[in-house]
């Protein structure tokens, strides 16, 4: 079976608008339900999709299986997975932390390490350019930068 994307030169303008309304809504639609962005190229091999396009918009673009199929995608799936995981850790971290003092939430937070800066949230900024922002702070201002940068 060959890619659509071979046949769209071959297909009319309306085909090709259709096509690339398909891709935007699937992709838009999976956002939405996963906060996952998909890849175009992806969502431009489902079956759905074809069969939407080659029979000039004659087949309704099944959405919800679209969206199933994407999900069931290896790449996706793995991804879906870690969002998951991710959700479930901040939601115990909630419900451990519900009713605790500032103190015991602070005591928390540095026994499972929650107080220092996050992998994927790290600051490409040099030590200068922090220090070059240090400067026109306040001493409690510094504190709090050089706490939420790891400085300290």
């Amino acid at each position: 079976m060959s890619n659509i994307e071979e046949l769209l030169p071959h297909l009319c303008e309306d085909d090709r608008a259709n096509f690339m309304k398909a891709v935007d809504a699937i992709g838009k639609a999976f956002a939405a339900r996963t906060s996952i962005e998909a890849d175009p190229q992806l969502i431009a091999n489902l079956p759905q999709v074809r069969e939407h396009v080659l029979t000039g918009g004659e087949i309704v673009l099944d959405l919800s299986a679209a969206l199933d199929a994407l999900a069931g995608d290896p790449s996706i799936s793995n991804q879906l997975i870690a969002a998951e995981v991710k959700a479930a850790e901040v939601s115990k971290i909630k419900e451990d932390t519900a009713n605790m003092s500032r103190a015991a939430k602070m005591n928390y937070a540095r026994e499972r390490g929650l107080d220092r800066p996050r992998d994927d949230v790290a600051s490409t900024m040099t030590i200068n350019e922090h220090a070059a922002v240090l400067a026109g702070l306040s001493p409690v201002q510094r504190m709090v930068y050089a706490r939420r940068h790891g400085l300290v």
